[in-house]
């Protein structure tokens, strides 16, 4: 790809040139795909539809997709390539943040999926799907201009974790750089197959569809995560992207399974697990590489066909993934790769390599080629906080110069918010979130991530939420793995019911008990988790506990659980 690959147009152009490079799922669950004329017919309706409008340079376009769909990529490229702002909104986020951005914003038409709710607003509400069956189509010769790099392309909301979410500007030069580095890092041929299931509103996902689009990989859209098992096996592809949530359930579905078998089959899969988690692709001595080959070809092939067979490699990012989780899949043949990025950055700042050498597990990678990273008022163990300068930095934040002022150094670095330190060769290790990390009432410092991950290493518990900010001390909500505890209750000659009934089991609440203390065995006084609730519904988009990059809202979790927090500490 060649290094002048800078506008929305090129990918116009590649989609419009290169047969069959997006295939759309139907409700039966199979593919259909996109030929070049059924680019060149959609583009023609979308472009009655902006003639329509007026639209107009400098306008702005909200889009509130679903699940990415060639529809929903193609106005988006178009509404950029003819000058408008596209302005991203969450379908997740709800009713009340939609219509936050919409009255913000002042769009001059709001487009939207099927499921969005009815939003409270003067700017007309379009359907996609009205849109694409338009039978009003101008049949011209689609304009080929490239917009100003420097210009403005998109605004894209955060998903407002702390408070009301705010419009991140990008320009043109913002976003292509970001995919001009992406797309010479992607383990991907000319025609291997990509499954994208993630929001089109993750920024995270719509910059790689861009770079899949550059690099010409056939683009199966999904939709949905909920179709993710059997669109694996329907598709067989690649490649995919996913956030380190999804990984970690797909790990959990394989270790409930061979929980199931017979004695022999499970003490092997506990040894092959115990190695995969170690697992190092480089070093091995040559009796450990016999071991290997035993796992991947006999414990874990079974496993490899489940992600349809085909699959090289995941690209991860959103959120912490846990080393362990990452080896394993590397030591069933799967390369996982983590990044770290935000909105702000267009969004990758950092990621680990698929050649030898750069990667580095338990780290976030190196900075991508131009993005400078620095890590700023390190302690003692040389975390601080992080800030980048590069070309994928934002214009600032939309209608808010004061908090875009704040957001910056004097020498032009932006602050991520995020803490953690750089390493002797470079790589990035992220500790936490700035904002997130607390004060003990005692004054002792307590990051909630870091803590959060060393307690789900434990395989009974699925998720944790770490509490303690001017309290006396450290507790925590524990979401337990129901597939172990329920396996368990069984051979305790226990009776299951369902979880709602089983956290408040005595039995069940000791034996979390005894998990949480042999891991605060591991820790230093101040740190150790001192008091625990069961939970029993894991954190949710529906109930607005996770943002849609599966991210806990704290204020909301902590609004929910008040009276059972409040119980911890009496």
């Amino acid at each position: 790809m060649s290094a002048q690959f800078l506008s929305t147009s090129d990918l116009l152009q590649t989609l419009l040139t290169t047969e069959n490079l997006m295939w759309e799922r139907l409700a039966d669950g199979s593919y259909r795909p996109w030929s070049r004329d059924d680019v060149q017919e959609c583009l023609w309706r979308l472009e009655s539809f902006l003639i329509n409008l007026k639209a107009a340079p400098g306008d702005l376009i909200l889009l509130v997709p679903g699940g990415a769909k060639p529809g929903w990529v193609l106005l988006d490229l178009l509404a950029q390539q003819c000058g408008l702002g596209v302005v991203l909104g969450s379908a997740a986020s709800g009713h009340l943040p939609l219509t936050h951005i919409a009255r913000e914003a002042e769009p001059i038409a709001i487009v939207v999926d099927e499921s969005i709710p009815k939003l409270d607003v003067e700017t007309t509400v379009w359907n996609l799907r009205d849109l694409l069956d338009s039978s009003t189509v101008v049949r011209e010769k689609n304009a080929v201009a490239s917009p100003d790099p420097l210009s403005l392309s998109t605004i894209i909301y955060t998903s407002g974790t702390s408070g009301h979410p705010k419009g991140v500007m990008l320009t043109h030069e913002n976003i292509m750089s970001n995919v001009r580095a992406i797309t010479l890092l992607l383990p991907l041929s000319e025609h291997q197959k990509v499954l994208s299931f993630l929001p089109y509103s993750h920024v995270f996902e719509r910059t790689l569809i861009y770079a899949y689009i550059a690099r010409r990989g056939q683009v199966y859209f999904s939709s949905s995560v909920v179709h993710l098992a059997e669109d694996l096996q329907t598709v067989q592809p690649h490649f995919f992207t996913a956030v380190p949530r999804i990984l970690e359930r797909m790990h959990m579905q394989v270790v409930h399974h061979f929980s199931k078998q017979n004695l022999i089959i499970r003490r092997l899969f506990k040894w092959a697990l115990r190695f995969s988690e170690r697992y190092q692709p480089h070093g091995f001595r040559p009796i450990q590489r016999i071991q290997s080959f035993f796992i991947q070809r006999l414990l874990l092939a079974g496993f490899r066909r489940k992600m349809g067979g085909n699959l090289i490699a995941i690209m991860v990012g959103a959120a912490h993934l846990r080393p362990q989780i990452a080896a394993a899949f590397e030591a069933s043949g799967i390369k996982i790769r983590e990044g770290y990025g935000m909105s702000e950055t267009s969004p990758v700042i950092t990621v680990n390599r698929f050649q030898p050498g750069l990667h580095r597990l338990g780290t976030v990678g190196l900075p991508l080629p131009g993005i400078e990273v620095r890590v700023v008022s390190p302690n003692e163990n040389g975390h601080g906080d992080i800030e980048v300068k590069g070309p994928n930095v934002m214009l600032g934040y939309f209608k808010k110069p004061v908090q875009t002022r704040e957001s910056f150094t004097t020498d032009g670095f932006f602050k991520t918010g995020d803490v953690g330190k750089l390493d002797d060769r470079g790589f990035l290790q992220i500790t936490d979130r700035s904002k997130d990390i607390f004060k003990t009432s005692a004054g002792r410092y307590i990051s909630p991530a870091e803590l959060e991950n060393h307690f789900r290493d434990s395989h009974w518990i699925e998720d944790i939420f770490i509490l303690g900010f001017q309290r006396p001390f450290v507790t925590a909500l524990v979401l337990p793995d129901f597939s172990v505890l329920e396996n368990w209750s069984h051979e305790q000659k226990l009776h299951w019911t369902s979880p709602q009934y089983m956290v408040h089991n005595i039995k069940v609440q000791d034996q979390l008990g005894a998990a949480i203390d042999e891991l605060n065995s591991m820790l230093p006084k101040h740190k150790m988790v001192r008091n625990f609730h069961l939970i029993y519904q894991p954190f949710s988009l529906a109930s607005g506990q996770l943002s849609y990059t599966l991210k806990p809202i704290r204020k909301k979790i902590l609004e929910d659980y008040d009276k059972e927090i409040n119980q911890l500490y009496l």
